[in-house]
């Protein structure tokens, strides 16, 4: 009679240090999201970086138009000139415009609101300040 091996009497093969594909799949879905939210990340820091730069040019271009309207003669504000009154930048700012505005306040003869808006494409930026300039009176002869 021959003597049959038994199922269990065989050696066993070494178990291999490896992935199951579950594991696998779990640790690129991880990067997957992990990747999707840096870049939504950047891509926010990008559009926030360009439309400070846009601020700041704008605020700076503001500025320099106030500084215009604050060495204009009294007798002047009410009525602007063109020129000062509204425009466009030159280049290297050609895609930004101002407008500028000067009002006399209410009850003070003396005291001029003037505010000026640069525009460009996507926004707008306005700055104001408030002016004392006293009118010199009309000597009469």
């Amino acid at each position: 009679m021959r003597a049959q091996k038994c199922i269990s009497d065989r050696p066993r093969p070494t178990p291999r240090a490896a992935f199951t594909l579950m594991e696998v799949i779990v640790a690129v879905i991880i990067v997957g999201m992990t990747s999707v939210a840096t870049l939504s990340a950047f891509a926010t820091e990008l559009r926030t970086a360009e439309t400070s730069r846009y601020a700041l040019e704008a605020a700076s271009l503001a500025d320099s138009r106030l500084a215009i309207l604050e060495v204009t003669p009294a007798e002047d504000l009410l009525t602007l000139p063109d020129s000062t009154k509204s425009g466009q930048f030159d280049p290297p700012f050609d895609h930004y415009a101002w407008t500028a505005t000067v009002s006399r306040l209410v009850n003070e003869a003396d005291l001029f609101d003037a505010t000026v808006r640069v525009t460009w494409t996507d926004g707008s930026y306005a700055i104001g300040t408030r002016m004392y300039r006293p009118v010199a009176p009309v000597k009469s002869q």
